[in-house]
């Protein structure tokens, strides 16, 4: 099949976190199975800035005009490859709409302008294919940010010969971030009024870009079966549970992979020592790297901790504050890698302060030392509110790292907890209230079960030998655009 990628991100020109590395990453299975694929994403300052560092140049395709309505905005077509790969990576690019500090950053001294830059970006995906000459059999859109491309193909699109076979494929990675937006922004669209009603754009009166999507797709995906569980509910849903219920069994849920050429710890670039199943003593020499790169006494008998996250209230960050001191005092050490809320990061600086000895905090984000926590520590933290899929938690498994987490979402899909009776089966901790309480409990038991060596050796090998490559996911979304065109 010739497969469209229309995506805000790609891992790792451009990335704020698990969007961009799905597509990064799932691009390359399908690949690899036979299908013609180009992804298409805005060029990002940050896009450019990892060209230029990478000494990669850019073919510019063409310059066009892009006018409608009362708004304007050219388009320059720039392609490359996909890092490593032969797909083709087309950058749209806009410096007024695109160049910016951050990949979502509103525009400044003015009013948000998000919902017309990702409007002028669906409309320049289409643009591109147009000048390039890709047929496409599948547009396989992401998020809140592409969610256009379906009412787009609905609306007439197919009359276009470069959409003639095309249909739609919608992946929801993150049902709280909705593309919401006042009436007054639909006309900015270019769509029939036809599109402003229940069953299209329109909710409670405002525009909501992710209900277009889900309605107006073939198909529809979500990152793990059980966030598409949960986002039936009014929990979990945000308001579009009852439209997600409502197109039935065109919705379904895959979970993510993890790229698995650079997620290798038997192979990994970034790590003082390698390992894999059988061969552990790699990590023991990571683990005491790692203590040392960061100041910390290396202790072996001493569980280390590693939380590589967002600090944001989505991660449970709210529940971490209040206990975390009382793990350090349970005879932990901890590394904590991330940003995010400032509220956040002075708290855990100040916790760093107090407990110099076994807390070390970095804000910020660091690639290659986000490897090595994944190799060094014992333990990953990973207590979300809510979790889509989630991906440190495989990268921590397939690493020998054993997850605490709370039991939401693709967590609940790929981490199996220790119970006493299920060591064949487990592969980490969990607990299910969203309360401090709890959270400092299982990190306890964790911390417990680290002292029995021979349970703590299965643990690991459980989680080291599961499949979360983008293979097994790659055939099922293969299965989803064959049901696309049925």
């Amino acid at each position: 099949m010739n497969i469209l990628f229309a995506t805000a991100e790609v891992s790792p020109v451009a990335k704020t976190g698990g969007l961009g590395d799905v597509c990064g990453a799932l691009p390359k299975a399908l690949r690899a199975l036979g299908h013609d694929i180009i992804v298409v994403m805005p060029y990002h300052r940050q896009a450019k800035e990892w060209f230029q560092r990478n000494g990669v140049e850019l073919e510019r395709v063409a310059h066009v005009p892009m006018v409608w309505d009362h708004w304007s905005a050219d388009l320059t077509v720039l392609r490359t490859v996909l890092p490593g790969t032969d797909i083709p990576l087309i950058c749209a690019a806009n410096d007024a709409l695109f160049d910016r500090d951050g990949i979502y950053a509103a525009r400044a001294g003015g009013p948000d302008d998000s919902i017309e830059r990702f409007a002028w970006f669906n409309r320049a995906v289409i643009r591109s294919c147009e000048i390039i000459g890709f047929s496409a059999e599948i547009i396989h859109a992401h998020d809140w940010h592409t969610a256009l491309l379906p009412a787009y193909l609905d609306s007439g699109l197919r009359r276009s010969e470069s959409f003639r076979f095309a249909r739609a494929v919608y992946t929801i990675h993150n049902m709280n971030y909705q593309g919401v937006a006042a009436a007054s922004k639909f006309d900015f669209f270019g769509l029939h009024s036809r599109y402003w009603a229940p069953d299209a754009l329109e909710h409670f009166g405002d525009v909501n870009l992710m209900k277009g999507g889900i309605l107006l797709a073939d198909q529809v995906t979500t990152v793990s079966p059980n966030y598409a569980r949960e986002v039936r509910t009014p929990e979990h849903g945000a308001g579009l549970d009852g439209v997600v219920r409502h197109i039935g069994d065109r919705f379904s849920g895959i979970l993510n992979g993890i790229d698995t050429g650079e997620w290798n710890p038997a192979t990994d670039e970034h790590l003082p020592a390698n390992f894999e199943p059988g061969k552990m003593h790699g990590k023991t020499i990571c683990k005491r790297m790692l203590a040392k790169e960061l100041g910390l006494k290396y202790k072996a008998k001493t569980p280390l901790i590693g939380i590589v996250s967002r600090l944001v209230e989505q991660k449970g960050f709210q529940l971490v504050l209040p206990v975390l001191s009382d793990i350090l005092r349970a005879g932990a050490q901890m590394i904590v890698l991330g940003h995010g809320d400032a509220y956040y990061e002075e708290k855990l600086e100040e916790l760093a302060a107090v407990h110099g000895d076994a807390l070390r905090v970095m804000i910020g984000f660091d690639n290659a030392l986000a490897h090595r926590i994944y190799a060094g520590c014992d333990l990953l933290l990973m207590p979300s509110m809510y979790e889509p899929c989630g991906l440190n938690q495989m990268y921590a498994l397939h690493y020998g790292t054993v997850p605490v987490v709370r039991m939401t979402g693709g967590l609940v899909d790929t981490v199996v907890p220790f119970d006493g009776t299920n060591r064949e089966t487990a592969t980490g901790f969990g607990f299910a209230n969203a309360a401090s309480g709890d959270l400092y409990t299982a990190t306890w038991i964790a911390m417990l079960n680290f002292k029995d060596s021979r349970l703590w050796k299965t643990l690991q090998a459980n989680g080291m030998a599961l499949d979360f490559s983008w293979d097994r996911s790659a055939r099922r979304y293969e299965e989803v655009y064959r049901r696309a065109h049925e």
